[in-house]
């Protein structure tokens, strides 16, 4: 049976299914998803995403939600359900690209690695990663099949595909752009290595480029149809450069970048490391010498975003584990891999715990019905962002991301001022107010805005709600305007 690849593809979805299963319909997974959750359902309703919400992720991903925003009542399951497919889908090409340089027990448990690994590091809901992964590992593929010469399409075509996904793949995540950048070198060395021309290179490095491009121009067209291309270019573009950067606030967030990047570089070393000494494989195919390079990519891109929290590193984990692979062929190779699969495991344990303390979907129906007696506009300052989706939406503030308000390192790359804007919002007397009550130091909070909030509060509104993630932390506080 384990010769049989739809045997297997079934596995991997069983474990994607069991290692997902019990945070699926939690509406709490993380704020990320909720917004975009959030912002795909007022899409709907005809607002445009930069003009009348604003926020820098690209076009792309806010499409998808809006898709998943159309199934009513069960939206939630239904881009969490999204999400798993994606995770899936993205866990069988990882073991057809292992499969090449790999035996086939190995190729599967680099299917098995990713769905563990991302689940473990925020990315066990609809993180942007969990759907653009299946693009990049998609053009990957391509490639990979191309220079393993197993398949009978021209080198033009292969180019064509790979950077269409990518260029897909750039309007739901941006930083994509380092392994497209990898991606497109290679193509045009193996236009070298087919031609010796110059020529034929730069033909197909426009045309290449320009297809990547495609779906960024259309993008860039319609929005100077509308006349709004300067709020596209600001929050695509220029807010990116004006972001401060993340402050330290404890020994406690400094450790957990530290800790967590040392983890990925570890994790990376030790299979490259391991591979070389254990696993005998002389002269290298090119299709390792390939993947080892996007793996060196991928990690390029994360060190230079700079950026070390967990979700961050959710594209590192197909190349390398598919880079693992080859490891079973060896003992201590095989001790490493399920060494590295109960590692995962634990993490994504770890993951399902914390979304359960984040709060449930009877939590979410609870507010909801606070929320709505008397119902009345609700300015989220902080709080989870699915809330916004689920009542009655009043539309406060261009702003209403809780994480852009309230952030000192946001403060400079808004359209707006944060002061002024809290002002302007509680002038208009929102009947509800929702906050993250932190009892512990955080350096990323905006004290400014925090303090102008806290002033009306204390003098106008009374708690009516708190609920309660960890000791150091009510993730949830709910004000009623008196």
């Amino acid at each position: 049976m384990l010769q049989n690849n739809s045997f297997l593809y079934f596995v991997l979805l069983i474990v994607a299914t069991i290692s997902r299963y019990p945070a699926l319909g939690n509406p709490f997974i993380f704020f990320d998803e909720e917004f975009y959750l959030f912002v795909g359902g007022r899409m709907l309703h005809g607002d445009i995403p930069y003009v009348d919400i604003w926020d820098r992720k690209p076009i792309g991903l806010f499409l998808i939600y809006e898709f998943f925003h159309l199934f009513g009542p069960y939206r939630i399951w239904a881009y969490q359900i999204g999400a798993l497919l994606s995770a899936w889908a993205t866990s069988i090409l990882c073991m057809k690209i292992a499969r090449f340089i790999a035996p086939k027990t190995g190729a599967f448990l680099a299917g098995c690695l990713y769905l563990l690994w991302i689940n473990g590091a925020q990315g066990i809901g609809g993180q942007a990663p969990v759907f653009y992964n299946l693009l990049i590992t998609g053009a990957m593929l391509a490639i990979v099949t191309f220079l393993d010469q197993k398949q009978t399409k021209s080198l033009n075509r292969t180019g064509i595909l790979v950077m269409a996904l990518f260029g897909i793949a750039i309007q739901i995540k941006p930083t994509v752009v380092f392994e497209g950048i990898y991606a497109g070198l290679v193509l045009l060395w193996m236009t070298y290595q087919k031609t010796k021309s110059w020529s034929a290179i730069l033909v197909n490095a426009l045309i290449w480029c320009g297809i990547a491009l495609i779906p960024t121009l259309c993008v860039i067209g319609f929005y100077a149809g509308i006349g709004h291309l300067h709020d596209w270019w600001f929050a695509n573009v220029s807010s990116i450069f004006l972001k401060q950067k993340t402050p330290h606030d404890s020994w406690k967030t400094f450790w957990h970048w530290i800790h967590w990047a040392f983890t990925l570089t570890l994790l990376l070393a030790s299979i490259l490391v391991l591979r070389a000494l254990a696993v005998r494989q002389k002269p290298a195919k090119v299709s390792l010498i390939f993947i080892t390079g996007w793996a060196w990519a991928a990690f390029t891109g994360f060190i230079l975003f700079g950026c070390f929290s967990k979700h961050y590193a959710l594209p590192l984990f197909a190349p390398f584990f598919i880079n693992a692979a080859p490891l079973w062929q060896a003992r201590m190779g095989r001790l490493w891999l399920i060494i590295l699969v109960l590692w995962g495991g634990q993490r994504n344990l770890s993951e399902i715990k914390q979304a359960r303390h984040m709060g449930s979907a009877r939590d979410l129906k609870q507010i909801t019905r606070l929320l709505s007696s008397p119902g009345g506009c609700v300015f989220n300052f902080s709080g989870p962002d699915i809330i916004l989706d689920a009542v009655p939406y009043c539309p406060l503030t261009r702003l209403p991301f809780s994480a852009h308000l309230n952030s000192d390192t946001e403060k400079t790359a808004l359209p707006v001022n944060p002061d002024t804007e809290v002002r302007r919002i509680l002038a208009l007397s929102p009947r509800y107010i929702v906050i993250e009550d932190d009892r512990g130091p955080n350096a990323e909070l905006n004290m400014s805005t925090k303090a102008i909030l806290d002033e009306q509060v204390k003098a106008t509104y009374k708690e009516i709600y708190r609920h309660r993630q960890n000791d150091d932390n009510d993730n949830i506080v709910i004000f009623m305007k008196q």
